[in-house]
């Protein structure tokens, strides 16, 4: 049985490198971790829906990397039962990509979130469209493209602020209780 240390977190760092410079904190373990926590969301996620003409599946996906993305930035390690508070922050704080949203975050959650993890579709008259403004509440739609290009803003300006700040910020001391629960989901019970 493979030990959680020799899990791939990525093409080529393993969860030994990244528990290694989450100890280290030096310069070349941020500017590495900052690479993995990149890679995590763009190249899982972002990366690949870009490639797609369906607005539904983009809206899909980014509701799953938003859930975990404001788990990083506010250091939970699980979301299980915190949903809908998740999707109410990330709007709140992300309010210069999603004006409007911290409005509708409840429900955005309710019927466009679990609308299509529950029922594959929206609910509430709710519309993905990909053409119009990234928001209209009076046509309660929301454009699949620009929602998406709004998410790649804001996990390049996380990514900025990550290259700034130091080990110690609170971005960091957040961003590693969540690494550090990434690494242990490696291992099994």
């Amino acid at each position: 049985m493979k030990k959680a240390e020799e899990y791939i977190l990525t093409k080529d760092v393993t969860v030994k490198d990244l528990r290694h410079w989450m100890i280290l904190k030096d310069n070349a373990s941020k500017e590495k971790t900052i690479d993995v926590i990149f890679h995590r969301f763009y190249n899982r996620y972002i990366k690949h829906i870009k490639l797609t003409d369906s607005g539904f599946l983009k809206t899909a996906v980014s509701c799953l990397m938003i859930e975990t993305f404001e788990s990083f930035k506010l250091g939970i390690p699980d979301t299980t039962g915190k949903s809908g508070k998740m999707f109410e922050s990330f709007f709140e704080t992300e309010k210069e990509y999603f004006p409007g949203f911290s409005k509708i975050s409840s429900d955005f959650y309710k019927s466009i979130r679990c609308g299509i993890l529950h029922q594959a579709e929206t609910t509430n008259a709710w519309r993905i469209l990909r053409k119009g403004d990234l928001l209209d509440i009076n046509e309660k739609s929301i454009n699949a493209d620009l929602f998406l290009e709004s998410l790649e803003k804001s996990l390049d300006k996380y990514i900025s602020l990550l290259k700034i700040h130091d080990w110690s910020d609170s971005i960091w001391e957040n961003a590693l209780i969540k690494m550090e629960d990434i690494c242990n989901n490696c291992h099994t019970n």
